[in-house]
């Protein structure tokens, strides 16, 4: 009896200690419950995520360069092959040309030669990844061509007859795009790269290196070293002060020193939980996004001007950071057949497109394999990719038929794209300058067909 006394008498204590705890456990700024402070913090973690995954990528880049600065431009000089492991999906259809911009001591001059007939793109995603900007053969020809970017406040002579961009962040990713024909002599597009011009290189010293790809050392950041970072960047970059709100319920912002200091131990955890969960709601979001009728996906609407639709703005960057407008290209992707069976490498497939059903587009377009990761494939043949302006063999009704399989089919091989047999694969097509019944999904593509085995 004295024991059950004893029991419950400290059972009342630790009670009491707990009720006088509770505040201190559970602190933070506005006062929330700890579900409603877990909710703003996955909210948060959510409309941060492209801010920091581009952060982090231009550490990445910038760490690997041999003479890392900013308003400096970087040319890819190489096709992507399967040994490429940098990033996911690799385009095999340009070359690109890169630059991080430091738009906080005033704008800088982006000159482009003239480029012919070929097909060229230079876009400039703000810190947030929407884009600013993206000047093109398809908005304004072949060029010369001279466009000043500035940056937010930033005043603009009255007299001036150049071209403006105005970016609303203080740093920004400018992503070239120069098209790159099927076996074509790359000489004359390294030449259209070099007479790129960017004024106002302002060299730093080097990034610590991170041992991972930018998107898995980001879901690897705890929520007070994502947070933290995410302060740091918008406080740089973004002289918005709405951004910073987001990250004032959390403890974070640039007059404070982060949630340590500001929140309880409970609030502490309510936050990392709320950045566990989104991270989770964020990757099940990307891989369970509702295929089309012909059993693609296709991401059109709102892609590149997300507005407040954050959500897709953080599952475009996962799946594709630095994606363009859908006007200037889209990209359907499949990893299933018409019947909605996973595409594998045991089985042969076709892709049939009726001879008015062929892409539409006002560029060119091509369909890449890709294994189960996104990498390309390594096959003995080398071939990745197909491309409009490959030598492709026309059905004799003027239709176009493709073949995906482990061997290659008896004839046509030069409409053949190779997979590893027994292995799962994906395809994604890329529409560049899609017309406008590509645009609203009045063509889609056609499904993938299980041929006979």
């Amino acid at each position: 009896m004295r024991q059950i006394i004893m029991l419950a008498g400290l059972v009342i204590v630790m009670g009491l200690i707990m009720i006088g705890a509770w505040p201190v456990l559970t602190k933070n700024p506005e006062g929330l419950g700890l579900r409603a402070l877990g909710e703003r913090s996955g909210q948060a973690y959510i409309y941060g995520y492209p801010l920091v995954l581009s952060d982090v990528t231009r550490q990445a880049f910038l760490a690997r360069a041999e003479a890392p600065a900013l308003n400096a431009l970087y040319h890819r000089r190489m096709r992507p092959s399967h040994e490429d492991r940098t990033v996911v999906r690799p385009n095999l259809d340009t070359l690109y040309t890169l630059a991080f911009l430091d738009l906080s001591e005033g704008p800088v001059l982006l000159s482009t030669p003239d480029f012919g007939d070929r097909d060229w793109m230079f876009q400039v995603l703000d810190a947030w990844t929407e884009v600013a900007g993206a000047p093109s053969r398809r908005l304004i020809g072949s060029g010369p061509h001279d466009v000043l970017i500035l940056g937010p406040d930033q005043p603009l002579s009255d007299d001036t007859d150049i071209a403006v961009m105005t970016v609303p962040t203080r740093t920004a990713w400018l992503i070239g795009r120069i098209a790159v024909a099927p076996g074509e002599d790359l000489a004359p597009i390294h030449a259209l790269q070099d007479a790129v011009r960017l004024t106002g290189a302002a060299p730093l010293s080097q990034p610590t290196p991170i041992d991972s790809l930018p998107p898995e050392y980001v879901d690897t950041l705890s929520a007070d070293a994502f947070f933290t970072r995410m302060a740091d960047v918008m406080s740089a970059s973004d002289p918005e002060p709405d951004a910073l709100n987001t990250l004032s319920p959390l403890g974070y912002g640039p007059q404070l020193e982060g949630n340590r200091s500001t929140l309880g131990l409970l609030a502490r955890w309510a936050v990392e939980r709320g950045v566990s969960v989104a991270r989770t709601q964020l990757a099940e979001g990307v891989h369970s996004r509702p295929y089309g009728p012909t059993n693609w996906r296709t991401l059109r609407d709102g892609v590149g001007e997300y507005g407040e639709d954050y959500a897709l703005r953080a599952g475009v960057a996962l799946i594709g950071l630095g994606a363009n407008r859908a006007e200037d290209a889209i990209y359907p992707n499949t990893d299933i057949d018409g019947e909605g069976a996973l595409l594998t490498g045991d089985h042969a497939y076709q892709i049939r497109f009726e001879f008015d059903q062929i892409p539409p587009v006002d560029a060119f377009w091509s369909i890449t394999v890709y294994d189960a990761q996104g990498y390309l494939i390594e096959t003995p043949s080398g071939r990745y990719a197909v491309h409009s302006q490959s030598d492709l063999v026309r059905d004799p009704d003027g239709g176009l038929t493709l073949t995906f399989s482990a061997e290659p089919p008896p004839s046509r091989q030069s409409n053949w794209l190779p997979v590893r047999a027994g292995e799962p694969f994906a395809i994604t097509a890329r529409l560049y300058s899609p017309q406008p019944d590509a645009l609203s999904g009045a063509w889609e593509m056609p499904p993938v067909e299980r041929t006979p085995d």
